[in-house]
């Protein structure tokens, strides 16, 4: 029937519009969708009871049989039924499962043993595995990939016994789409809905599209990425989330407040919704809140990104690289410095290439101040010309490994593969944008200040192997060594 975004759910259910449809999925971010639940829920019930006309399911996907039974069940009174089926997992798979671990370690961090054991039995269904699996083992890296925060998976060992000692199931890999499918074809009784919240989705599935043709979809997601449009749309949410709280208190936050609000916490709703809360309450009587408000009882919760840490030292801005170092190693998300040392190598060999691109003759229209639509038409075809070259270079490399004389003494033939590398400039980009940025950071660098980067990488991820020495120490001299090498040589 439609696809709508949140933004406009309450206008939509403000119309009034009857007959409602016999089934609404709502996907997404969990805080907006629970939030156009509930609304939701009013609107379709009207005066009826919630009591006796309103029932929820876990998303599991055994219990679809059960809320199918449940919303097709006639009730005592002509009155309208709603069945939801709450963190549905009808459209989980093996494409969610990082999110799934992702989810589980925030959630175990933050001492939400109910939550991250939900999220993790989920993990351990889609790999179908049991408890008796993991117990007893030391490498669970093994049957479970690696951990997320590029630890090993300690954190997850208390869900583990919470989940024994409750008893709880680990969810079977069945799939009820068809379930769900053939039901929505037969339709449901007059006035009973379905309702479905998930915050995973596939527009792909034929259940998907059974569900948009005979029900109403609201979008809930926000994008997740860094890009202007992605943060545009990541302050809308944020202001809707803030702004309904602040009107329900009558309260107001000043620009400056709203803006140490937001950089304190990022986007996290459910964190600045609490946040928000914490600040009506101590502003007592006034009903404006300050900046100053925000700093005195607020602490920073924001969870930096990997390339802002990565950005500050190619940046060559040592202030904010050793600041993020230090949010990205409190915050937990990395729980040994090797990934943050290894994304700066991968930064510096980067680099590296791009520098020799524009000391070659095929670099000779870069120079700095370049504008974009310039690069675009005059050095954007050389540098496809230069990646074609360097695959070119590494296939001779590749032929020469094998015509060893270790190969040919045994006779063995080598099957001719393609040698690939993450190092040419595009590499799998789509987007040129981020090959231009590169051009830009390497023209703050020599060549052999960059040599003597990965030199020192090359060390320090040697030492930080071999020696007793505190990881974060040996990182922060890779860093002053990179973005001010003077003090790195005073030191």
């Amino acid at each position: 029937m439609a696809i709508i975004r949140f933004e406009e759910a309450d206008h939509y259910l403000a119309s009034g519009k009857s007959p409602w449809p016999p089934i609404f999925l709502l996907y997404g971010e969990e805080v907006l969708y629970k939030k156009i639940l509930d609304k939701l829920i009013t609107t379709l019930l009207g005066k009826a009871s919630r009591t006796l006309n309103f029932e929820t399911l876990d998303g599991l996907n055994e219990n679809v049989p059960a809320a199918l039974s449940a919303i097709n069940t006639y009730s005592l009174m002509a009155e309208p039924k709603i069945v939801a089926l709450t963190e549905a997992r009808v459209f989980l798979s093996r494409r969610n499962e990082a999110r799934l671990w992702q989810q589980a370690y925030d959630a175990a961090r933050q001492d939400n043993l109910t939550k991250a054991a939900r999220y993790f039995r989920d993990g351990l269904g889609l790999r179908q595995l049991q408890f008796e699996d993991l117990e007893g083992r030391d490498d669970w890296q093994t049957l479970l990939g690696a951990s997320p925060g590029g630890g090993d998976w300690d954190w997850a060992r208390p869900v583990l016994a919470f989940c024994r000692e409750g008893a709880l199931a680990i969810p079977q890999a069945s799939d009820p789409a068809q379930f769900l499918e053939e039901a929505i074809a037969q339709g449901f009784p007059r006035g009973h809905h379905l309702v479905i919240t998930t915050p995973w989705i596939d527009k792909r599935r034929r259940l998907f599209k059974a569900l948009d043709a005979h029900g109403v979809v609201v979008d809930c997601s926000v994008p997740e990425g860094d890009r202007k449009a992605d943060r545009a749309a990541q302050s809308v949410v944020l202001d809707l989330t803030v702004d309904e709280i602040l009107e329900k208190h009558r309260k107001t936050l000043t620009p400056e407040a709203r803006q140490v609000l937001y950089g304190l916490t990022g986007f996290d709703l459910r964190t600045v919704a609490a946040n928000v809360e914490k600040l009506v309450n101590y502003s007592g009587e006034r009903s404006a809140i300050g900046g100053d408000d925000v700093r005195r009882i607020l602490e920073r919760t924001r969870r930096d990104p990997l390339y802002a840490f990565t950005d500050a030292v190619t940046d060559r801005n040592l202030g904010q690289a050793l600041f993020y170092l230090q949010s990205l190693l409190a915050g937990g998300e990395f729980d040994h410095p090797l990934p943050l040392l290894a994304a700066v190598a991968n930064q510096v060999r980067k680099l590296l290439v791009a520098k020799a691109f524009t000391q070659s003759p095929l670099g000779k229209g870069w120079h700095s101040g370049c504008a974009y639509p310039l690069f675009q038409k005059q050095v954007l075809p050389a540098i496809k010309t230069f990646d074609a070259q360097l695959q070119e270079r590494l296939d001779e490399w590749q032929g020469l490994l094998a015509a060893t004389p270790a190969a040919s003494a045994k006779g063995q033939r080598t099957p001719k593969r393609k040698m690939t590398s993450d190092l040419t400039l595009m590499g799998r980009s789509r987007s040129p944008y981020p090959v231009y940025r590169t051009l830009i950071k390497t023209d703050r660098f020599t060549p052999h200040e960059l040599r003597t980067a990965l030199v020192a990488v090359s060390r320090a991820d040697r030492r930080l192997k071999r020696s007793g020495v505190s990881g974060r120490t040996i990182l922060e001299k890779v860093i002053i060594g990179i973005c001010q090498p003077e003090r790195s040589h005073g030191r």
